[in-house]
């Protein structure tokens, strides 16, 4: 089922709250008013697979997102939405803010690293180097001895350039295998070692 943003421009809030009710904490919706297909007191939603709530209001599928903002604030966000938190699912109204496409893609999440034990960071003979992407053009941070330094290096520089919204994340169990590994061994094929469960006992 497609989500099309021309829509947006028939659905006003209005209509919203006459028959949906907004609970601003707990970020869902319930039907207010009765109708064909509508259950009253059951939440609505169904959560996507990249972790968004979608809901089908007046016909048409709408992500709970953009309609929690709409219900709240009278009218659609202007830029992108921002999950503070990065639970796509969590539509508290405190949750979201609006934001532009290169602060969005500063929050995005990392996904599955191969070679880099942390965003921005690569592991680099005997230590690592940190660097940032930023205006089109990638950015040399330095070479650090350790994990923990050039990640440090990384996050700075992103606060800097993103403020709140930079990127951040904590190290994991395999973050700390490639920082192991590198200790060992620095000419070892390190797309062997960041692979997923290396390290693992």
């Amino acid at each position: 089922m497609g989500f099309s943003r021309k829509h947006e421009l028939t659905l006003t809030a209005e209509w919203l709250r006459e028959n949906l009710t907004y609970l601003p904490e707990s970020g869902v919706f319930l039907w207010k008013k009765r109708g064909f297909g509508r259950t009253m007191g059951k939440v609505l939603g169904c959560k996507t697979g990249l972790g968004y709530i979608h809901m089908k209001v007046d016909g048409v599928v709408h992500y709970a997102h953009r309609l929690a903002w709409l219900y709240v604030h009278g009218e659609w966000p202007k830029k992108m939405l921002d999950h503070i938190d990065s639970n796509k699912s969590n539509n508290t109204i405190s949750n979201l803010r609006e934001a532009t496409a290169a602060q969005n893609a500063a929050r995005r999440p990392t996904g599955q690293r191969w070679i880099a034990p942390s965003r921005g960071v690569f592991p680099h003979g005997t230590g690592f180097v940190a660097r940032i992407h930023f205006a089109g053009k990638r950015h040399y941070l330095g070479y650090f001895s350790t994990l923990e330094a050039a990640k440090a290096a990384y996050e700075a520089k992103a606060r800097e350039i993103h403020g709140e919204f930079a990127h951040s994340e904590p190290q994991t169990a395999q973050d700390r295998a490639v920082a192991k590994a590198v200790a060992r061994s620095p000419q070892r094929d390190w797309l062997l070692v960041a692979t997923p469960g290396f390290g693992a006992s």
